[in-house]
């Protein structure tokens, strides 16, 4: 169903109220402004019931939800399109996920599909958007490129991954399994009462057992190779559901986890009264954050028996765990050669080898960019490759140096050889050149410049928020 030449009223939702989530809704709002439609970008993301409430009292041609699928369950006003915009990666082929969708509707990731793991067919038109360029960010020049650090890398790292084995946790869990795994046990209201009151008052409400904790752990350290861009989750996953299943006691599959990719099809005067609280919990993962969260419609309940608790651990270790890794590859191999390094954002302080060259979290945007112009490398890495992300395309707008790793994936959407060159718009390496790699650009001050003002060139001719707009817009008249 294409899109006639007129002016479209566009509802744009975020996936958390968080800062960064704001400020791309808003981006893309302002790109639809610039170029002659109607846009509105929410400031959190609200119930499937709100939205279509919304949309029928506002004209809206276009809602786009990001990191959501359309609820099969509330229609939205039948003349309104709908777009998801995933911008995190696909553990599994989820199920019902491809429910979500109808054929007028589009879903976007943020880069190749299938590198970022989308294996299920949908019944829409499937496309790469990346993120985009605001006009300040482009017009900042309050302070020169300079030079004063020799590394910078803004971003966060996971925690250590510790664990911590405890016997008699890991057989309250084996009993309660057992009882678990048993139909007719499993049934029996008197067993329930005993099992809350006996097991799981006394577990914590992830508990992963440390043995199967340590299995996976091994499986990611044995197949993941850091800092080349070519993370498989489909392939680490499979592999850890396999092993988990000898402990649940049959195989662990994407279809035993609900879909956490659709709106809650009921609102609440909770839901409503808890919302402005949110935004405080978005990075916490206490039991009183996750309810919060829940309720406000911001992540679905974190723990529903062993399955769920298992899909989490294997959800972490075949995404997270590998940025661990990464950044903690990248990181190191950079010290051995320089000790003028500068990091930033959430996380470092909890390894202590990188404690000294924590310099904080930067609150403002301003505060970022200028990270990236007085540095004279800025360091980036990308678990599958797709190095076209937000941090990336602003370091290259103020005129910062970009030096990244290369990846089998680096001309597929949302590749970094699909819009730039190495050696011209930006600095690339691999694990076994880093050092050398970095050394020589560090004393070439004059092509790392020239490299730089080539990139913000790129990045106003094709990369800002406008740019965005107009893909999508395009895409809706096909």
């Amino acid at each position: 169903m294409a899109v006639e030449n007129k002016p479209l009223g566009i509802l744009i939702a975020p996936n958390y109220r968080s800062s960064y989530d704001l400020r791309m809704v808003k981006g893309l709002a302002d790109g639809f402004h610039s170029i002659g439609h109607y846009a509105h970008s929410l400031g959190a993301p609200i119930s499937s019931i709100e939205m279509a409430r919304i949309c029928e009292c506002l004209p809206i041609d276009v809602v786009i939800e990001v990191n959501r699928t359309r609820d099969p369950d509330v229609a939205l006003p039948p003349n309104v399109r709908h777009i998801s915009w995933f911008q995190d990666v696909f553990p599994e082929t989820l199920e019902g996920f491809a429910d979500g969708f109808r054929d007028c509707d589009i879903l976007y990731t943020l880069g190749d599909p299938k590198v970022l793991g989308l294996n299920v067919q949908v019944p829409c038109y499937v496309g790469s958007l990346v993120t985009g360029v605001d006009k300040t960010t482009i017009n900042y020049d309050k302070n020169p490129v300079s030079g004063d650090v020799e590394f910078s890398l803004c971003g966060f790292i996971p925690p250590p991954f510790i664990t911590t084995p405890s016997i008699r946790q890991d057989l309250l869990w084996y009993l309660d399994n057992i009882i678990g795994r048993n139909p007719l046990l499993r049934r029996s209201k008197l067993l329930w009462i005993l099992r809350r009151a006996l097991f799981r008052r006394q577990l914590p409400v992830n508990h992963v057992p440390y043995a199967a904790l340590v299995a996976l752990k091994d499986i990611v350290d044995g197949l993941y190779r850091p800092l080349r861009g070519e993370l498989d989750i489909h392939q680490l996953t499979n592999v850890m559901e396999a092993i988990i299943g000898i402990f649940v006691g049959a195989p662990l599959t994407s279809a035993s986890v609900k879909s956490r990719y659709r709106r809650k099809n009921s609102t609440s005067a909770l839901a409503m009264l808890l919302k402005p609280y949110a935004s405080h919990h978005v990075h916490r993962d206490d039991i009183k954050s996750a309810l919060i969260k829940y309720i406000t419609y911001d992540d679905p309940m974190p723990w529903l028996g062993s399955r769920r608790t298992f899909s989490a651990a294997i959800n972490y270790l075949a995404q997270t765990y590998p940025r661990l890794l990464d950044r903690r590859e990248l990181v190191n191999k950079i010290l051995q050669i320089s000790g003028s390094l500068e990091l930033y954002g959430l996380g470092w302080n909890a390894h202590h080898e990188f404690r000294n060259y924590h310099k904080g979290f930067i609150e403002s945007q301003a505060g970022l960019l200028d990270v990236y112009r007085r540095s004279c490398i800025n360091l980036a890495n990308n678990t599958h490759g797709l190095g076209l992300h937000s941090r990336t395309l602003e370091c290259m707008a103020v005129g910062g140096f970009i030096f990244t790793h290369t990846s089998p994936h680096d001309g597929k959407p949302g590749g970094m050889l699909t819009s730039f060159e190495p050696e011209v718009h930006y600095g690339a390496f691999t694990p076994e050149n880093i050092q050398e790699e970095a050394r020589r650009w560090l004393k070439d001050e004059k092509k790392r410049k020239e490299v730089g003002r080539r990139a913000a060139a790129a990045i106003r001719g094709q990369h800002c928020w406008h740019h965005r707009a107009q893909q999508i817009v395009n895409d809706l008249r096909k």
